[in-house]
């Protein structure tokens, strides 16, 4: 019995030494969503979206969800069946502008506080915010023309040269 009490002893203490070591706390891990970062002025869009991508960031944009690839492909084909590029993409513009699934800000929030519509509408479709300049001459411009809706303005900014790129 005198034989085994040397290595139950190494037992003993290789099985501490082993919970010793063993036992540590984890790291905090967490994930998330990296801020999208806006761009500060159009320099940097030098490159024209296909056609795919400018209609479904188009769905995006004013509705809010991805567009389906049926949904893609039939309007694909009925954009690539007219001629002039532009007509198309006003054409889409006003059709999709008169889905009622359309999210549009009201006339009554874009009047009461322009800049806060101005900046949110410049994030929404060109991924970045409006320089001083371009925020004061769209204020004046809503709160100086009555006739201004946010559809207009969405209309606009969809159209837009700057829109067509990234």
């Amino acid at each position: 019995m005198i034989r085994f009490f040397p290595l139950s002893i190494y037992g003993v203490a290789t099985c501490l030494l082993l919970c010793a070591t063993s036992c540590s706390t984890e790291p905090e891990v967490q994930y998330g969503l990296l801020p999208l970062e806006l761009q500060s002025s159009t320099a940097d869009k030098d490159r024209e979206k296909t056609i795919d991508q400018w209609i479904s960031i188009l769905h995006a944009d004013l509705f809010g969800s991805a567009l389906g690839s049926a949904e893609l492909f039939d309007i694909k084909q009925a954009f690539e069946s007219v001629g002039d590029q532009e007509v198309a993409r006003e054409s889409l513009v006003a059709s999709f502008m008169q889905n009622p699934n359309v999210q549009l800000p009201s006339a009554e929030s874009m009047l009461t506080n322009p800049d806060q519509f101005v900046e949110a509408t410049y994030v929404r479709f060109l991924v970045r915010y409006p320089t001083e300049a371009e925020r004061t001459w769209m204020r004046n411009y809503i709160q100086n023309t009555p006739t201004v809706t946010p559809e207009l303005v969405y209309s606009s900014f969809a159209l837009s040269t700057e829109y067509l790129h990234y």
